[in-house]
């Protein structure tokens, strides 16, 4: 169990305006203790537990961060299930197993994304699809509206066009797809500016597969347009050297 009272210690003492002097002073020891507490570097004696918990208001669960690691545990639960029912198909379960987490977890994006996702892909007749379909893009604007980190943030942006489209709303969705970034501002495309060694060349190897979708997205439509059979080869002449 990674207890997380470093953590919690550093927040009840910053939420409180304490120094670490103050609260070293109230349990009669060093600064350095709380100091190294809160990086990480070791707890605090077990005999000091209820005088700090006191000490913050608070209880021993609280302060060890209990209620949080179940929390958390319980979560993890949540979305190991949702995807071992999206692998078999379980469409409408994972639609009850997000709606009911989302009580315990409210706006919790990654779940409003599962949700989203899950309501898209429920059977039905044509106009129960549809429904659904709304109701996705109702979870998808709730995410946008509320914001989230960036990732997902980045991800809705773009699936949410897709959504308009298949709603027949087009300009909505060519409106949504204006305000996407570029390739060049991508987040990839940006990092490798900053960072070194592995980590650099992780970032550059990670970059490769959608480098290469887009190549075979962009070549492809040019195929079309232009009815050349040209852009095809060249795609696949791409494909295969990055493969490689």
């Amino acid at each position: 169990m990674n207890l997380a009272i470093g953590d919690k210690i550093r927040k009840l003492r910053r939420d409180r305006n304490l120094t670490q002097e103050e609260v070293a002073l109230h349990l009669g020891i060093s600064f350095q203790s709380v100091s190294k507490w809160e990086r990480g570097d070791g707890y605090p004696d077990i005999t000091l537990l209820p005088a700090l918990a006191n000490y913050f208001g608070v209880t021993t669960d609280e302060l060890l961060g209990v209620d949080e690691i179940a929390a958390r545990e319980k979560y993890d639960a949540v979305n190991r299930e949702w995807k071992e029912n999206r692998q078999a198909g379980r469409h409408a379960e994972n639609v009850r197993l997000m709606m009911d987490a989302l009580k315990t977890f409210p706006n919790d994006a990654l779940l409003l994304v599962q949700l989203s996702a899950s309501l898209e892909r429920m059977d039905g007749t044509e106009t129960e699809k549809r429904a659904h379909l709304k109701e996705s893009v109702a979870v998808q604007e709730q995410i946008l509206r509320y914001g989230a980190d960036c990732e997902v943030r980045g991800a809705v942006m773009s699936n949410i066009c897709h959504s308009y489209w298949r709603l027949g709303e087009r300009e909505k969705a060519i409106e949504q797809a204006k305000k996407l970034p570029n390739l060049y501002k991508a987040r990839e495309n940006t990092l490798v500016y900053f960072l070194e060694g592995e980590e650099r060349a992780e970032v550059s190897r990670g970059a490769l597969e959608p480098i290469k979708w887009a190549l075979w997205l962009h070549l492809n439509v040019l195929s079309g347009a232009e009815e050349n059979g040209k852009w095809r080869e060249k795609a696949e002449r791409i494909i295969r050297l990055l493969e490689e």
